[in-house]
């Protein structure tokens, strides 16, 4: 078993601090206001609602590793209240409804008909994805603020004093623990590690990317990713709080501290960097790395090189989350609950519609021609695009 002393972790919420600009000698704050929405042209598009439902309580005004989990014909939302639900896909109804006795930071993920849920409390909770009844329950050593992943018979999970723990799916029995360098100030959050054949990739802290091998824990390579700069411990926050995503050869990663990446899968090795700062997840289609940067500005980045191919900043500092793609549009939300679709070739928005009215900070999750969307306090939405009708 690999395993060291926890470390001390200071954790802000760098969103709240970023968006404060000193202004005079009177230290007076200036707030950065989001960008007002303008009518948008007839594009030829608009956004259906194909079902909403409600899942509880949501996160509220807390970040979370909250998302919507979809598996067999069904849609599974956690919320901060411990409560578990499951929604019939296709049209939304309410199928199962489980209360736990823990406070939920995130979650579900699904594997192999079980859910599988973090608290606040340093929990990993695995629940019968049939009716929600607890299966088993793990004690780790801090909060669990990312979704656990599983594959095989191990779920791994990441905590938020650097350890990354792998448990076996049947009992919940820790199997091997590793820690990760954990710099003074981190920003609130983490990133869900990501298993692909037999090997676990995590996001730190500390800007590095780990491979480790699933079965053992043991490292296979580790590569600096982002750098710290500047003279303040602020200035120098160099979190991964991005999920690592895999396609073929590359893996993609990003840093709050102003890096997106390209990546050998292989190796680790960096093919390619881009000056944007990123605290939500990336999505990808066959030509582009999409993002959505800590101003509200949403980027185009080709795959080949990591040049910018377009950015667009009319949804500046609303809060967006992260994109996602959804047919042949790029799709994300923001505080006001509007899901924007964007073009992947230039970023115009080409449509806009409000699903529900409160924030949407999740990422959506794309099914087919459909989104589903998680809001902030645990309103849940089908959604899709369509041709305006001649």
């Amino acid at each position: 078993m690999i395993y060291s002393q926890r470390s001390k972790v200071c954790l802000v919420a760098l969103m709240s601090v970023a968006a404060l600009v000193l202004a005079g000698c009177g230290g007076k704050a200036n707030i950065a206001q989001p960008k007002e929405l303008t009518k948008l042209p007839g594009t030829g598009y608009q956004m259906q609602v194909l079902w909403h439902s409600n899942g509880g309580d949501g996160a509220g005004k807390y970040a979370s590793g909250f998302e919507p989990a979809v598996a067999d014909g069904r849609v599974y939302v956690a919320n901060r209240d411990g409560e578990v639900v499951a929604f019939n896909i296709d049209n939304g109804r309410r199928l199962w409804h489980e209360r736990t006795d823990k406070q939920l930071i995130s979650g579900p993920s699904i594997a192999n008909g079980v859910l599988y849920v973090g608290t606040r409390g340093g929990d990993v909770l695995a629940l019968d994805a049939a009716n929600g009844k607890q299966k088993w329950s793990a004690d780790l050593t801090s909060e669990v603020i990312a979704a656990p992943a599983a594959q095989g018979q191990l779920v791994v999970v990441r905590t938020v004093d650097g350890h990354v723990a792998a448990l076996d799916t049947a009992s919940g029995d820790r199997v091997w623990t590793i820690e990760g360098t954990v710099p003074n100030l981190t920003m609130r959050g983490t990133a869900q590690p990501v298993i692909d054949s037999g090997v676990v990739y995590a996001a730190m802290d500390s800007g590095k990317m780990l491979a480790l091998d699933l079965a053992t824990g043991e490292q296979r390579w580790q590569q600096t990713v982002a750098l710290p700069h500047g003279r303040s411990e602020l200035d120098r926050i160099v979190d991964l709080d991005v999920d690592p995503l895999i396609d073929g050869p590359a893996i993609y990663a990003a840093s709050a501290g102003g890096t997106v990446a390209g990546m050998a899968r292989q190796g680790g090795q960096v093919v390619w960097k881009a000056d944007i700062a990123a605290e939500n997840n990336l999505a990808l289609d066959t030509t582009h790395v999409y993002a959505s940067d800590l101003k509200g500005v949403v980027w185009g980045i080709s795959r080949d090189n990591g040049e910018t191919v377009w950015k667009q900043d009319a949804l500046a500092y609303r809060k967006l989350s992260a994109p996602a793609v959804v047919g042949s549009h790029v799709v994300v939300g923001d505080f006001e609950g509007y899901l924007h679709w964007l073009s992947p070739q230039d970023g115009h928005i080409v449509a806009r519609g409000r699903p529900f009215g409160e924030a949407i900070r999740a990422q959506p999750v794309v099914v087919g021609d459909r989104a589903i969307v998680l809001g902030a306090d645990g309103e849940v939405a089908a959604v899709r695009l369509a041709p305006n009708a001649k």
